[in-house]
């Protein structure tokens, strides 16, 4: 067998290193600008559906959900209390925006249960609470009537009102600003 020697066999490895760290490091550049682009083109698709989904009133982009999973969970328990009080509390809300270029769905509850008129800001949290139906049996006027003896003054109509409700302390975007409701 031949004597080979290894003394000039060093700079073999030291190519080998070379080529591979260059190889890996041509991939790693071409793998990160391929990322980058798809991330890019992805956080465009995304703002482009954000911005479909926030407008004030609903445009042809929009579809609608029939029967979600909170409307069929919470349908049971507002069905009976719409029969009784006068709430009007609208389910099957959900509306989304998707693309195809995109894998995202953006969703988004409209028509959330806001009311229509100043009146309703206050009626409606009126009408869940008892006193509501009690003045509508004629509570008022037999405190009014019991508040004239002297004896009990406190019960008057004008000093003890039940289930107020302020409406100047909701906030402003809440209230109705179109004078058809005022």
């Amino acid at each position: 067998m031949k004597n080979i020697s290894f003394k000039n066999e060093y700079g073999q490895g030291m190519i080998e290193l070379v080529l591979i760290l260059g190889v890996l490091s041509v991939t790693l550049s071409m793998s990160i600008s391929k990322l980058h682009d798809a991330l890019y083109s992805q956080h465009q698709e995304l703002d482009m559906l954000r911005s479909e989904i926030l407008q004030l009133f609903p445009n042809k982009a929009w579809q609608r959900t029939h029967s979600d999973q909170f409307s069929r969970n919470v349908r049971p328990i507002l069905s009976p209390l719409n029969r009784v009080t006068e709430l009007e509390l609208g389910l099957d809300n959900l509306f989304f925006v998707r693309s195809d270029q995109s894998p995202y769905r953006l969703a988004r509850l409209i028509d959330g249960w806001s009311q229509g008129s100043n009146e309703a800001l206050i009626s409606a949290p009126q009408s869940l609470t008892l006193s509501h139906y009690l003045n509508r049996v004629g509570l008022t006027t037999i405190l009014h009537v019991v508040g004239q003896l002297p004896i009990s003054r406190e019960l008057d109509r004008d000093s003890l009102i039940l289930g107020k409700i302020d409406a100047d302390i909701t906030p402003y975007e809440l209230r109705c600003e179109d004078p058809a409701c005022r």
